[in-house]
């Protein structure tokens, strides 16, 4: 099959299979139920459409597996980033985040056993092969193998935890990483890989087709997407072979709200545990924001950095490391000033 028939049909399959896996999840009744706290939505709304984005990609992958036993060339050997052992290391890994995140959309799990569970994941994935080769710095280049599995572990945890704390507003988190994929395409394209992985295209359509239902406010992406889809980025970026830095870029967008949130609760003295309202955009949305106006503000801050990730791969040398300064301290500088905007603006609670 060329790639030209191809291409489509994976975009096709993918979307179409989140799109009705995730309007029939809207009948499973398990609900996001309005708290008064962290969530914003006035009525509870079906919470399980992370079941349909994996369900897209992983009919893919089946496709995929069928595809290349009938004949290898169709797919040739760049369908998704890294090796066989590493890809499978990966998306079992991803498969096993969005399994803690089903129990907990389910039946909210123990906080210390999702804890535990999420740890034994973070530290088994680097130790079966999910691990940064090496951290390049303009000081010289540690590879290190117990600081690299280390580094990979806290990467996991950090991120996949991050990308969960930013899934509280229409489109935001799930559409956030849908642009992250694009750019780890593009930045594998023009780097010396040479090549966007068609099975990144998977993900990205399968995330469309979540969004097509969630931007209506029907259907919210759960634990089980949150953790699901980051943990599937954050696992893919790894054996990617791009430096940490790109990735890094890459992820901004949700690390730097999410981390500033962080520092700034734990200045005030405030739990870092409890629900709350401290996000930028939980901020602009108190302020009057819609969900529309916030989510295409972070889809264009995550193209953004997407762009300066695939300038920085492309050129290679210093140049990821230098990008990812800049975007991170211009990012730095709007989380501030949209908290002290918003500060000034009032705490209007708008429906989305």
């Amino acid at each position: 099959m060329p790639e030209l028939i191809l291409y489509p049909v994976i975009c096709l399959l993918a979307g179409l299979v989140s799109y009705l896996v995730c309007q029939f999840s809207r009948k499973w009744r398990v609900l996001d139920m309005p708290d008064g706290q962290r969530k914003f939505q006035a009525a509870p709304v079906p919470r399980l459409g992370g079941a349909g984005i994996l369900a897209g990609f992983f009919s893919v992958i089946l496709l995929a597996g069928v595809l290349h036993a009938v004949n290898p060339l169709w797919l040739g050997n760049d369908f998704l980033p890294g090796n066989v052992r590493a890809v499978a290391v990966a998306l079992a890994a991803s498969l096993g985040f969005a399994a803690i995140g089903a129990a907990d959309d389910i039946s909210d799990l123990n906080a210390v056993l999702k804890l535990v569970l999420l740890l034994a994941i973070c530290i088994g994935a680097p130790l079966f092969g999910v691990v940064v080769p090496q951290l390049d710095s303009p000081f010289g280049n540690l590879t290190a193998p117990a600081l690299m599995i280390a580094g990979s572990a806290l990467w996991l945890l950090v991120f996949t935890n991050a990308a969960n704390f930013m899934d509280g507003s229409n489109g935001l988190a799930i559409g956030v990483l849908a642009f992250m994929f694009s750019g780890l395409g593009a930045s594998l394209l023009l780097s010396e890989a040479g090549c966007f992985p068609s099975g990144l295209i998977a993900i990205i359509t399968a995330c469309a087709g979540f969004l097509i239902i969630n931007m209506r406010g029907q259907l919210y992406a759960g634990d089980i997407g949150a953790f699901g889809v980051s943990a599937l980025f954050a696992t893919l970026a790894i054996i990617s072979g791009l430096s940490v830095w790109t990735i890094a870029t890459l992820a901004l967008p949700i690390l730097i709200d999410t981390l500033m949130t962080l520092v700034l609760r734990a200045k005030r003295g405030e739990s870092l545990f409890t629900a709350h309202r401290d996000h930028a955009y939980q901020a602009l949305i108190k302020s009057g924001w819609s969900a529309w106006e916030v989510a295409i503000l972070w889809w264009g801050l995550a193209a953004a950095c997407a762009t300066g990730a695939t300038i920085g791969a492309a050129g290679g040398g210093a140049l990821p490391f230098v990008v990812f300064v800049c975007l991170g301290l211009l990012l730095g500088f709007g989380w501030v000033r949209v908290q002290r905007s918003c500060g000034q603006m009032g705490t209007r609670l708008v429906r989305i």
